[in-house]
């Protein structure tokens, strides 16, 4: 076998070394990030329903189940004493796209789809809400969890069909 011959087979091997060595350091930094929402979370925050009403204050509860490439939070939020909805997030994490997808429930109008990706602490969603609200079917969910206990929440959506994007939700959670 030639030098050259010997040479290339070696870099071939470096280069699959290398690859199946990151990939596994990416799997590993995902389920380091997935294992943060494991456990009982609790807090408060308030939810805008519609463009024409008050925000409300609300608060909520939820358990988080992470596994292999995927998160569970199950719980729910209360307003008052007169208003009660369960709430949940279902994402699998794909590690070949390096996206998220899944479900939310919660909303009166059915389940959303989510979808989107994470940059360091952070969870960029693209909700796709079943039937339009506010006069459209998009939003915007932004999960961040510093791995220090505190899981943050916030939802953006256009409150009037073609105005602003705010803030339309912001939830604080801590882990109990």
């Amino acid at each position: 076998m030639s030098i050259a011959a010997t040479r290339l087979i070696a870099v071939a091997i470096l280069s699959c070394a290398a690859t199946t060595l990151t990939w596994s350091l990416v799997q590993a930094a995902e389920t380091d990030f997935l294992g943060r929402f494991r456990g009982n979370w609790s807090g408060s925050g308030k939810v805008q329903r519609e463009g024409n009403s008050q925000p409300r204050q609300v608060t909520c509860s939820v358990t988080g189940n992470p596994a292999e490439n995927r998160i569970s939070a199950q719980g729910n939020c209360r307003a008052a004493l007169i208003f009660s909805r369960p709430i949940g997030v279902d994402l699998a994490y794909d590690p070949r796209s390096s996206t998220y997808r899944g479900t939310y429930t919660g909303a009166r109008i059915g389940p959303a789809r989510l979808s989107g990706t994470r940059n360091g602490d952070t969870v960029n969603l693209k909700i796709e809400w079943p039937r339009p609200v506010n006069g459209d079917t998009q939003a915007a969910m932004v999960i961040r969890n510093e791995g220090r206990g505190t899981l943050r929440i916030t939802v953006a959506d256009n409150l009037t069909p073609g105005g602003p994007i705010q803030q339309t939700s912001e939830i604080v959670l801590a882990r109990q």
